[in-house]
């Protein structure tokens, strides 16, 4: 039979139909084809991460990835490793194969001293393992799985760190958010290596601003995106900006600066530096208590007297937009204290109380990118912020409440042990929008000193006075507290404790680090880096109910079903194609 008969009958119309397939199946391949249906979009990439790796394409970088998440895990950590492997793929493939990967097994070996010495290595880098537990022959074992990956660019490794627990077996809710945030962390590496430089954050020192063991636990954290320096003012022009050679103002010598806990006046010559750094395009953020509370009074007296703290920056803070009000939230939703409560024989009868001065915040649905997806954050004697001054030409963004069971007192506030025993109808104020404690500040502004300057200094060259800024940030929080790590004495002296740090449960259950990590990104003009962050990807565990003693009966039909369709598939489309044509034939 010549072929071109056959492919003018019915067994051609097939021939045809299998050579047209296996061209639009090549077709596909040359330019493939992928749409991402979920409705949190899981398994697209940010537009960050896409401007980033389109930049690496074009650039003569490559990046490695080794992944450490090789291995016989439990299928939580499978999944997770899967994760990473779905986004080394895409990045490659959008980076034009610049990004390669490579997954590692750490006891692939089974020799232990070449295992302990590749485990060290990891140690030293900063990345740490979470030990599980198994049985194997009858006998209770334990293995290390290490989480994590290192990125090397331009000859130099960053470690990432994929699951932060210090549980031996971390629940499905850590896992799912170690998988939302597998592309923050590896884009976040492979950009810390692309950039041309690091930022530089300044921490003011002085002022009674907090010393640097206090706010340890976040310098150390900051360091690893940015360079952290020390900051004194001093009155001196060069503190804060430089003069630059053909330019009429000067340059802000750090990307943003940090004032964390001022208990001293400032002087009109160190304001004036402050507001020019503003004006110059430096970004600020103010940790401010303004009130004193003397704790020690509360230990030993059980209780204390609040009264204001005259730091003289009230005014300069009220011109650029936000008013430090003198008082003292009571907040119901708020971190516990032990205390005594009364004799008990010859033991000291100690409970939980609710510390009402300790106002505890819940990150909301629609936050903004700055406090999403957070960990509760802690204040501890804070202080409300109003917004004033209000410009068109400058947004204003209340990023941190009080919830609606708080109240206020004006200062001076009789802080006392006895405010564990008010009744929570006293909290019933109907104020159900709570009350500012972080607020934001973007746009323009202002000089505080624009019409308080002598003529002399403004028409300075040196000093090279700006009016003005076009895009300035304040970034402005109404307690000192919320940056500041416990310490512990030691020998060597005092030691930081983590940021967030609870000391009943002995472990970190306070988001503040985060926080105030994703406000420095945002100040630092990293808005994409902080949206990718505080993406939100939904765990949809199973129903346990509707599993438990039904195990049987799931696992059939998860499985069996679709082999079953196939089969039927596979028997009755031969079945129909065969009468089809042995009708067609007869007629």
């Amino acid at each position: 039979m010549k072929l071109s008969n056959v492919l003018k009958g019915p067994e051609g119309k097939g021939w045809r139909t299998a050579a047209l397939a296996l061209a639009l199946l090549a077709l596909l391949g040359q330019w493939p084809l992928r749409m991402d249906v979920t409705e949190d979009q899981r398994h697209s990439l940010s537009t960050a991460t896409e401007t980033m790796l389109d930049a690496l394409r074009e650039g003569e970088e490559e990046v490695l990835v080794k992944c450490y998440l090789e291995g016989d895990f439990p299928a939580r950590y499978r999944r997770l490793g899967e994760e990473v492997r779905s986004k080394l793929r895409t990045f490659a493939r959008k980076s034009g194969g610049k990004v390669r990967w490579q997954f590692i097994d750490v006891a692939a070996s089974g020799d232990d001293k070449t295992i302990g010495e590749t485990e060290l290595a990891l140690y030293e880098q900063g990345l740490r393992f979470t030990r599980i537990a198994h049985r194997e022959g009858g006998v209770a074992s334990f293995q290390n799985v290490w989480p994590c990956a290192v990125v090397s660019v331009k000859g130099v490794d960053y470690p990432v760190q994929f699951l932060r627990s210090e549980n031996m077996d971390p629940d499905e809710v850590m896992v799912q958010n170690a998988i939302t945030q597998v592309e923050f962390n590896l884009g976040q590496a492979m950009r810390m290596g692309l950039r041309d430089r690091r930022p530089i954050v300044g921490i003011l020192q002085g002022h009674g601003c907090y010393l640097p063991v206090e706010t340890a636990d976040f310098s150390s954290a900051l360091s690893e995106t940015a360079d952290v320096v020390d900051v004194t003012l001093d009155g001196a022009v060069d503190a804060l900006c430089e003069a630059i050679d053909g330019r009429p103002w000067r340059q802000p010598k750090y990307d943003a600066l940090v004032i964390a806990g001022p208990d001293s006046t400032f002087s009109d010559r160190d304001k004036l530096l402050l507001d020019q750094y503003l004006m110059n395009g430096g970004h600020m953020m103010w940790l401010v208590d303004p009130l004193v509370t003397n704790i020690d009074s509360i230990r030993d007296n059980q209780q204390t007297l609040a009264t204001t703290r005259e730091s003289g920056i009230y005014d300069l803070l009220f011109h650029h937009g936000v008013r430090l009000n003198r008082n003292m939230v009571l907040d119901a939703q708020c971190a516990p204290i032990m205390m005594g409560a009364g004799p008990m024989g010859d033991h000291r009868n100690m409970q939980m109380f609710n510390w009402y001065f300790s106002p505890v915040v819940l990150s909301e649905p629609d936050a903004h990118p700055i406090c999403a997806n957070l960990d509760p954050l802690l204040f501890e004697f804070t202080s409300t912020l109003d917004l004033v001054n209000v410009q068109p030409e400058r947004s204003a963004t209340i990023l941190l409440k009080s919830s609606p069971q708080s109240l206020v007192y004006n200062a001076p506030v009789r802080v006392a042990s006895a405010v564990v025993n008010l009744p929570p109808e006293h909290f019933e104020t109907g104020n159900p929008e709570g009350f500012p404690l972080a607020v934001l500040l973007e746009g323009q502004f202002d000089s505080f000193y624009a019409l308080r300057l002598n003529k002399e200094l403004k028409e300075d060259v040196a000093f090279g006075f700006r009016p003005s800024t076009e895009n300035g940030k304040l970034l402005v929080v109404g307690d000192a507290d919320f940056i500041r790590n416990d310490t512990r004495p030691t020998e060597e002296g005092l030691i930081p404790l983590p940021l967030g740090w609870d000391r009943y449960s002995q472990r970190v259950i306070y988001d503040n680090k985060e926080w105030l990590l994703n406000a420095l990104s945002y100040l630092l003009d990293d808005a994409g880096q902080i949206s990718l962050r505080s993406r939100s990807i939904a765990f949809r565990p199973l129903d346990d109910k509707r599993i438990r003693g039904n195990e049987t009966t799931w696992t059939v039909a998860a499985v069996g079903l679709p082999i079953a369709l196939v089969i039927g598939l596979g028997l009755i489309l031969p079945a129909w194609r065969r009468r089809r044509w042995t009708q067609n034939t007869h007629s």
